[in-house]
């Protein structure tokens, strides 16, 4: 659906707003490339300026309706499209796994959770609810609503298109907002899908509507989206470096901005752990997905008198994988080695001052340190700019949840590893990992304001 072919016959990913291709020349084409081959696979159209203008008015018009559906059609729509999503794992494998060099389970992962995230938001559809508060003036009542904050502008990565893409745009349609889609120019035809399936649910034409831009032409796209009156809020996922960006340029426009964001994800192996099990919910968290995930594990922390046999554990449990899959591009590639080659040891003795110890290096590896206290672990657990999520193997359930209580990450496995998803819970991003929190109804409240009303008799 909407794959068009350019003038010289090549496939080409288009822009489509309002249920429409937007036909652009051939010019504004750039290639999509396979990291793991270097090979084109095809082309998409950078959107430009006037594309985003237009799809932010596209949006507002039909906000004006789509704010006032009933919550029951609502909920319609998104448990129709994770029926419908849950029917895409063979397209979407053969979107994904080019586009990204994913592995070839990946894209069955992304459709199990992703679609448990539209489901448990369609359920949580009806927390859209306001409230009715003491009056102090005689005769008069109050009424407080919770009303959709507008236009959306989504801006998603390409390390989890299907998961991440229909998470943060159920949670705005929930709302009663509308969306603009950024799609990673990474994966144009992944999240390409993403528009489909919600076509396809019944969503009306224009409250999602999906772009995607070559890098060049990005931050002038982006920026005019954000300074667009009718835009009333940013959701980004992606690296902190381009979080900052995006916050400045939303801050100089006095948008608000929900933003999930990296992290060094942090585990802490107490002397009474069961070693096995932590041994292996390190490797999993740390080599899943070629270590291309924000909540992967890259710094395992455990106490000294269990370090030795750990260690042994982990090396075990590391040479049982059989893979650690692809970085998406070149680029990643030699940064994430640029990262580890500048330590001086990859699981031991890492210089505190080394950017492995200070920057998410977002590939498949982690460092290991020795502690000789629970204070120790915990005070080297949280000197990290990050806080987005983090675990503690410890049999004793009291001291975990002590230790939980004083991380400073917004999400805490104690037993499991962290990349541990709960959808009925919030994410939520906590000092440089972000701010605001996804899932149920804690994203959707991220997309409602609060209107008082008052009203005297």
């Amino acid at each position: 659906m909407y794959l068009q072919r350019s003038p010289s016959g090549a496939a080409v990913v288009p822009n489509v707003i309002g249920g429409k291709v937007v036909s652009l020349p051939e010019t504004q084409n750039f290639p999509v490339i396979q990291g793991s081959t270097g090979d084109t696979i095809h082309y998409a159209q950078s959107a430009t300026v006037d594309v985003g203008v237009h799809a932010v008015e596209t949006a507002a018009e039909v906000f004006k309706t789509w704010r006032k559906t009933p919550l029951s059609q609502r909920r319609a729509v998104l448990n129709k499209a994770a029926d419908i999503l849950e029917t895409k794992v063979e397209e979407l494998a053969k979107r994904e796994i080019p586009e990204t060099s994913c592995d070839a389970h990946w894209p069955g992962f992304e459709v199990i959770f992703a679609s448990k995230f539209v489901r448990e938001t369609s359920a949580n559809v009806s927390t859209v609810c306001g409230s009715i508060p003491d009056s102090e003036v005689p005769g008069t009542t109050s009424l407080v609503f919770r009303e959709p904050v507008g236009v959306v502008l989504t801006i998603i990565p390409w390390n989890a298109p299907t998961i991440l893409a229909f998470r943060g745009i159920a949670a705005a349609l929930a709302a009663g907002c509308t969306v603009v889609f950024k799609a990673s120019e990474l994966c144009p035809w992944t999240h390409q899908l993403v528009l489909e399936v919600f076509a396809e649910a019944g969503l009306p034409a224009g409250a999602l509507n999906k772009i995607q831009c070559s890098r060049s032409e990005g931050p002038a796209v982006t920026e005019a989206i954000i300074s667009h009156p009718a835009l009333r809020k940013v959701e980004f996922i992606g690296s902190a470096a381009v979080g900052r960006i995006i916050g400045t340029v939303a801050a100089k426009h006095l948008k608000p901005v929900l933003m999930e964001l990296g992290d060094q994800s942090p585990v802490i192996v107490l002397e009474d752990a069961d070693l096995q099990t932590a041994a292996e919910n390190c490797v999993r968290a740390t080599f899943a997905h070629h270590g291309q995930i924000c909540f992967g594990t890259e710094r395992i922390i455990v106490h000294e008198k269990v370090a030795q046999d750990f260690s042994r554990l982990l090396v075990e449990a590391t040479k049982a994988l059989p893979s650690a899959g692809h970085a998406i591009t070149v680029e990643g590639a030699e940064r994430s080695q640029d990262i580890i080659e500048e330590a001086p040891s990859i699981l031991m003795d890492v210089n505190p001052k080394s950017r492995l110890s200070r920057e998410e290096s977002f590939a498949p590896s982690a460092s290991l340190y020795v502690v000789k206290s629970d204070e120790e672990a915990l005070a080297l657990a949280n000197d990290t700019p990050y806080g987005l999520s983090a675990s503690v193997f410890t049999r004793n359930h009291a001291k975990g949840l002590a230790l939980a209580r004083d991380l400073e990450f917004g999400q805490v496995q104690i037993n499991s590893h962290t990349m541990s998803v709960n959808v009925a819970a919030p994410q939520t991003g906590f000092k440089g990992s972000g701010w605001g929190s996804n899932g149920a109804a804690y994203g959707i409240g991220e997309f409602l304001f609060s209107k008082h009303v008052s009203l005297t008799a």
